[in-house]
């Protein structure tokens, strides 16, 4: 089985793979590509470029779950909107069904869990820990 767990920071997609094999043995299997981005959300042409490179993604690693951290939509800490337009193309993937986690899920469940896998950057925390999630 694999997951795919998403963190949208501003312009980009921040992805990471986690595969869980028959023994249920979590292992970090991303590879090179570490997230997807967008440089001008007003290029269509780019909006177009950034939907092949999901799907192309997703097709590639043909994952059994895929899930995106949710944001606040309102607020003080509310996320830019470009960052729903991001999420709004990944959720145009056809394939596999798309759940959304919100962080305060995520805080609760490793709280009483550990974090069985690594990553490889910072930035990628988040992402490893919604994969790993969505395998247990």
């Amino acid at each position: 089985m694999k997951a795919v767990g998403i963190e949208i920071d501003k312009k980009r997609a921040i992805c990471v793979i986690v595969s869980k094999d028959a023994n249920g043995i979590l292992q970090n299997v991303t590879g090179k590509t570490k997230y997807i981005e967008i440089k001008d959300d007003h290029n269509n042409q780019e909006i177009q470029d950034f939907l092949q490179k999901v799907e192309t993604f997703f097709d590639e690693v043909a994952p059994n779950s895929i899930g995106i951290i949710s944001r606040q939509t309102k607020g003080k800490f509310a996320a830019a909107s470009v960052s729903f337009k991001l999420e709004a193309l990944i959720q145009c993937y056809k394939k596999t069904e798309i759940t959304f986690v919100s962080k305060q899920t995520l805080t609760a469940y490793y709280k009483k869990n550990e974090l069985p896998v690594s990553y490889d950057n910072a930035y990628q925390e988040n992402a490893t820990r919604l994969a790993t999630y969505l395998l247990r």
